[in-house]
């Protein structure tokens, strides 16, 4: 049976002057060696030490499956020479014609994948006995989630249509680009599908019969460093817990018959 590993963890930190777009990158250890979303290129060198810590070299991986194709989780494709790049028709083809707003698509996304070995899909896909896609849409057009049935059970890694273990009680990802109707049947669409979920921007978490939300991952220790002043010694940040922010409704997923709203009590 397939199994999972957690390749680099997805957290939920921005700062001020940046969003750190820091997403969850899972290995499927099945028929195929598969990788679920790729993060971006400030993650790019670090990606291959993580591989390469598992034992495992770019060449080796066949798979590449995209949840969607925001920065933060697509923009290492080419490094896999060997994959077959797997993403949904609808968010391939949204990307060559974003909604206005919609920031976080870039309209050349498409022009990154000529020359490698894409496969697009629609509907619910089995890649491999054991490894299916579902729609989850919502975040973005074409957002897809992969379940994967593991000798331990069940598991969905969601991508950001369950970016984060608070999603749950929200009923929404931390933030939508495409619909929010969408977006909350997609959540409950995972929640459906296993208990236990690997969020796009969180630690992996498992739903307990009372609905608690137990994480299956000790908490991270982050550093920030970097220099301010040339005469100044490097400093660091010890990042604390606070409050989650809710989910943000973006313009772009405002329904153009008005019908779409901003929810702060999401929070």
């Amino acid at each position: 049976m397939p199994e999972l590993e957690i390749i680099m963890g997805g957290y939920s930190i921005n700062t001020d002057q940046t969003r750190l777009g820091l997403c969850t990158v899972t290995l499927i250890r099945g028929e195929v060696l598969s990788i679920v979303d790729v993060a971006h290129f400030g993650r790019r060198n670090l990606l291959v030490d993580a591989l390469d810590a598992h034992g495992i070299s770019t060449n080796d991986i066949g798979r590449v499956i995209l949840t969607h194709s925001h920065w933060d989780h697509s923009q290492n494709t080419d490094l896999f020479p060997n994959a077959e790049i797997v993403i949904h028709a609808d968010e391939l083809d949204y990307t060559r014609n974003p909604r206005a707003g919609d920031l976080a698509t870039a309209r050349y996304f498409a022009n990154t994948l000529l020359g490698q070995n894409v496969r697009e899909v629609s509907g619910e896909t089995e890649l491999e006995p054991g490894v299916r896609l579902i729609e989850t849409p919502g975040h973005t057009r074409g957002h897809v989630s992969v379940v994967v049935e593991t000798a331990a059970g069940t598991v969905c890694v969601g991508g950001d249509a369950m970016s984060d273990a608070g999603a749950v009680a929200r009923g929404t990802p931390a933030i939508i680009f495409w619909s929010e109707a969408d977006a909350r049947a997609s959540v409950q669409k995972i929640i459906a599908a296993a208990s236990t979920i690997y969020p796009g921007h969180d630690r992996p978490f498992r739903i307990d019969s009372d609905g608690a939300i137990t994480y299956l991952t000790e908490s991270p220790t982050l550093q920030v460093s970097g220099v301010l002043h040339y005469a100044s010694g490097a400093f660091t940040v010890d990042i604390g817990r606070a409050a989650h922010p809710g989910t943000t409704v973006m313009p772009s997923a405002l329904d153009y018959q008005g019908g779409g709203h901003n929810h702060p009590g999401h929070c």
